[in-house]
């Protein structure tokens, strides 16, 4: 089969431009005119000779195209990663507060000890090409062991104890949800082999709660033994701002070992139902107002099964003290309400994650 041409006219007489060719080269723009009389050559002019046929003028150019405009995403991530952990978490939580005008220094104190919790924890990080990055955490626990006492006092500093309940606390759940924004700057350590830092600077935002019951009541002093009907709970909140930094050490893209360290600055609330004491208003009998800060420390490693696809382990601890400006507000059935000094709240906790990342 011939190619396909084009067959132009020009003052040089035939033209032939093979189709492909216009094809492949960049847009042109024809434009055919008839030559002015004037410009005719001298010898058409003489009389008695035929003059020539007007020839065509053929002007061909490149036409001017607008140069597309580059749309830039508004949020171009270089890779993100979403993540699955089960695990186990410990908790004590302590509170007291003090006697009107604040005698005793500790009228009443609540622990909550060895509270055993299963957690699953989901989240997803995603990483800029200019090495910003944004994580999302939430993690849920269901309480599954656990024990209260709770302790009066005619005492100060916790002396002359009146009473004492030793229950149970095997019900209840815990939930943390937390957002992030960091950026990432990376050195290698030793580039045979392949091992490189990376250190992440991190500021955002953090919402925990402990949703603690009391329950199976014991009383201890004065030694009545058991108690039927308690069934009370404690709600707390932890809540603000929070900085850190994550410091991670990679070696040949299959193996990461992790040294993370974050502050919060917290505000505490707690309300609770007492549900055994008639004088208290139901279903809020109490709430409590304090602020603090918390310190986490977090170990962690990761073994890449694939490319993709990493097995995940991580040791966390953290320790947590509300103890400024603290207020109890007690609300009375018959409506009255009295303040008295709360003051502090103390968390501790340790866990255990076993999980999977997978990279996209």
């Amino acid at each position: 089969m011939h190619a396909k041409s084009i067959v132009l006219l020009s003052g040089l007489g035939l033209l032939a431009f093979p189709l492909s060719t216009l094809l492949a080269a960049p847009v042109l723009q024809m434009h055919v005119y008839e030559a002015v009389p004037d410009q005719l050559p001298a010898a058409n002019k003489l009389v008695g000779q035929a003059v020539e046929p007007q020839r065509l003028r053929l002007h061909i150019y490149e036409s001017p195209q607008k140069t597309a405009e580059k749309k830039t995403p508004w949020l171009e991530y270089d890779k993100a990663d979403i993540y699955f952990k089960a695990g186990y978490r410990r908790d004590e939580l302590r509170w007291s507060i003090a006697g009107p005008g604040g005698q005793p220094n500790i009228l009443s104190e609540l622990t909550w000890k060895d509270i055993e919790i299963a957690t699953v924890n989901l989240g997803a990080t995603l990483y800029t090409k200019e090495n910003w990055l944004v994580n999302l955490d939430f993690l849920y626990g269901e309480i599954y062991d656990g024990k209260n006492q709770d302790s009066d006092y005619f005492g100060n500093n916790r002396t002359r104890e009146f009473s004492r309940s030793n229950n149970g606390a095997d019900e209840g759940s815990v939930m943390d949800l937390s957002v992030g924004f960091g950026k990432r700057f990376e050195w290698v350590l030793n580039e045979r082999a392949r091992t490189r830092y990376e250190w992440r600077p991190m500021a955002g935002l953090y919402y925990y709660s402990q949703d603690l019951k009391i329950v199976d009541g014991f009383q201890t002093i004065p030694a009545l033994g058991p108690f039927p009907g308690l069934d009370s709970s404690y709600d707390a909140t932890w809540y603000g701002p929070w900085i850190g930094m994550e410091n991670l050490f990679i070696k040949q893209d299959a193996f990461e070992l992790g040294l993370n360290f974050k502050y919060h600055y917290a505000f505490y609330d707690a309300t609770a139902q007492w549900n055994l004491r008639s004088d208290f208003a139901q279903p809020e009998s109490f709430t409590h107002e304090a602020e603090g800060d918390g310190f986490v420390t977090e170990l962690t490693g990761a073994w890449h099964l694939s490319p993709r696809l990493a097995l995940t382990v991580d040791v966390r601890y953290q320790k947590w003290l509300a103890d400024r400006n603290g207020e109890d507000k007690v609300y009375f059935a018959n409506g009255n309400t009295a303040k008295l000094k709360f003051n502090e709240a103390e968390w501790e906790s340790f866990g255990i994650n076993l999980g999977l990342n997978y990279d996209f």
